[in-house]
């Protein structure tokens, strides 16, 4: 009470403290009238309490009116909440409901009901806030026609003994309708371009050309157009076309039929009319869109051609690559970047060159070209590569027992000796960054050259200054081949390296029976002029005895699946799995009626290697993506860790299902 008194009357307080001692003064001088003062003084303090006894009642009662107004408000704002909303416990029964739940559910008897029950048996743990958490959402529940946002809030959270929670359902129906509205809308953005059109057109008599010219922009205007998109033509073989969202998904349910349509064009070209395509869905801006466009053809033409790539949002998809790539005639593409590459490794201090991990004869074949041009530039130059492996022992060892290659390859832990910032890394036989032999070294270099064959798929070494990727190629080898000869004039290479390329292209090739060109014969000329000698290469594809018993025991328990696709696998670990599981995929297509095969053998360093090979129409290279590998339309293969092999023969046989049914409805 004196706390309000000081509170509310601070003045008054002051002022008998003055009476007080007054009273007391003049009781000094003169009692009667001191005592008369004192007698003022104390009825004015009972005076003053009584006041602030009054004003003290009418605030409570002031108080106690507001609080049952409170309340009623209250109450009348919760029945008449613009939303569904209701009180549960924490098994989800129904303590209290609004007028709205009721009108909701279409059920006047609410109390005491479960509410999961009511909501098609909805798990009520989904709606229940956690122990750390005050609200529980649940972004869109249907119920009968309308989409509905949950949120729960626990409103009893200091009360263990008697959970309540408050459920709100927010009406988001007209909102998704928006959504739905304005992704109809929404622009997609389409690279369009003819592969290879000038040697298209080339192929076909004279007088059909201009026929043919104007019938492959007849069919690509038509299928625009039946997508309600406009085109336009940028140049004889580019295009840019844009339509809308929902016709993508239209042109992704048929495959991109136009692939198909203009392969099928027949006027006297001896080359079929391809196309890619590269598909982005809008973001941020028109301007991102268009790039993430360029950038999926890019990716598209990368693979071959023949095919449409879509990025859709947060994935890519692919669609077609039936055929194979078809060879250039010309290298004007080598000797330009062969001039690049030469002015590249002249302005650097030194260089380092690897391929993929547990390399191949291609991959070393291709590695020790690069050195050779090095050695004509008088660059230092070493190869990064932590240690042999079985299909590439025999090379790898003369190698090292050569004159003048004895220090040649380094390994992880020596490559630090051999980095400052004019170092150049040449990557060769991939372009995955996680496949090289070491990929913490495309982080740490900042110049990097790649040279590779393999079609391109999601992840890509973007971060090289200059990329000779030709899908067409039979090799990493090949190419490197064809560099050589326009790094210098007259150049010449040592038996060794001719050898070692020799070996590289008739390990892609298969002894020059798959992807081989008029080019890649050119190469394998160059390198007999240089001294490779057949017979020795033969040598570095020897097997041991251990390697034909393998070869026997997978053979004999291939299994033939779909009728067309043979699958087989060995069921210890080897040395050097790669080589070994490569040629036996080969064998196993001799088999009459097979048109695939898939070899899953187990390293002994605990990696499972899948190799797939082809004839037909299939296309390993998009199963083997799957899987996290690539390759080419005929030839590819891919590394799973962390697996047995009976798991892997299962997500093989698993991958070629779905294939076969995606593309031939088998």
């Amino acid at each position: 009470m004196n706390d309000k008194i000081r509170f509310n009357f601070p003045e008054v307080q002051l002022y008998l403290a003055f009476i007080f001692v007054l009273s007391i003064v003049i009781s000094y001088f003169d009692r009667q009238i001191g005592l008369f003062v004192f007698l003022i003084f104390v009825y004015l303090v009972y005076y003053n309490a009584r006041a602030i006894k009054y004003k003290n009642n009418d605030l409570l009662v002031d108080f106690k009116n507001l609080s049952i107004d409170m309340d009623e408000i209250s109450k009348q704002t919760m029945l008449d909440f613009p939303v569904p909303f209701c009180v549960i416990n924490e098994y989800g029964n129904i303590k209290w409901n609004n007028e709205k739940m009721t009108d909701m559910l279409s059920n006047n008897e609410l109390i005491e009901k479960n509410l999961g029950s009511l909501l098609n048996n909805l798990d009520i743990d989904k709606l229940i806030p956690k122990a750390n958490e005050e609200i529980m959402s649940m972004d869109d529940y249907v119920v009968g026609d309308k989409h509905y946002k949950i949120q729960t809030v626990d409103i009893a959270k200091n009360n263990q003994k008697a959970k309540k929670y408050a459920v709100y359902f927010f009406d988001i129906s007209s909102k998704l309708l928006l959504i739905d509205k304005y992704n109809e809308i929404k622009p997609v953005i389409l690279s369009v371009q003819v592969d290879n059109f000038n040697d298209v057109v080339e192929s076909a008599a004279d007088d059909f050309r201009p026929l043919l010219e104007a019938d492959i922009e007849r069919h690509i205007r038509f299928w625009v157009e039946k997508k309600d998109g406009i085109l336009t033509k940028l140049s004889k073989d580019k295009f840019f076309c844009v339509f809308n969202e929902p016709m993508l998904k239209q042109a992704e349910e048929e495959k991109f039929s136009i692939l198909d349509d203009l392969r099928e064009i027949e006027l006297s070209n001896t080359i079929p009319v391809t196309l890619s395509i590269g598909a982005s869905t809008y973001e941020q801006n028109l301007a991102y869109t268009n790039k993430n466009a360029m950038s999926a053809l890019d990716m598209a033409l990368g693979r071959g051609g023949d095919q449409a790539v879509c990025k859709i949002y947060d994935k890519t998809v692919f669609y077609g690559g039936k055929s194979k790539a078809v060879e250039k005639k010309t290298r004007v593409r080598a000797r330009i970047v062969g001039h690049a590459m030469r002015d590249l490794i002249k302005k650097s201090s030194n260089v380092l060159v690897m391929g993929h991990s547990y390399p191949d004869l291609d991959a070393i074949g291709a590695c020790m070209g690069i050195v050779a041009i090095c050695n004509m530039l008088e660059s230092p130059v070493k190869i990064v590569l932590s240690s042999s492996n079985k299909s590439i022992d025999d090379l790898y060892y003369k190698i090292k027992n050569t004159e003048g290659y004895k220090d040649i390859f380094i390994t992880h832990d020596e490559t630090s000796k051999y980095i400052n910032e004019q170092t150049l890394l040449i990557v060769v036989d991939t372009n995955k960054a996680s496949l090289t032999e070491m990929p913490q070294l495309t982080e740490i270099v900042d110049k990097i050259v790649l040279i590779d064959h393999h079609r391109r798929g999601i992840e890509f070494l973007d971060k090289a200054v200059l990329t000779f990727h030709e899908t067409y190629a039979s090799s990493a080898s090949e190419m490197v081949t064809e560099l050589v000869q326009y790094v210098k004039d007259g150049a010449k290479l040592d038996v060794l390296t001719a050898e070692a390329l020799l070996s590289g292209i008739t390990l892609d090739t298969k002894n020059f029976a798959f992807n081989t060109g008029v080019r890649t014969f050119e190469a394998a000329a160059f390198l007999r002029k240089n001294g490779a000698d057949p017979l020795e290469i033969k040598k570095f594809f020897k097997g041991d005895f251990e390697n034909f018993i393998v070869k026997a025991d997978c053979i004999k328990n291939a299994r033939i699946i779909e009728d067309i696709i043979a699958i087989s696998s060995y069921d210890k670990k080897i040395k050097g799995p790669s080589l070994i599981a490569a040629q036996i995929a080969d064998e196993l297509l001799g088999i009459k009626g097979i048109q695939a095969s898939f070899v899953v053998i187990e390293g002994i360093n605990g990696s499972v290697q899948v190799s797939a090979r082809s004839i037909e129409n299939i296309n390993v290279q998009v199963i083997m993506e799957k899987l996290g590998g690539g390759g080419h339309i005929d030839t590819a293969a891919t590394q799973i860790r962390n697996k047995s092999v009976d798991e892997v023969i299962k997500l093989v046989e698993e991958t070629v299902k779905i294939y076969l049914k995606e593309e031939y409805n088998k």
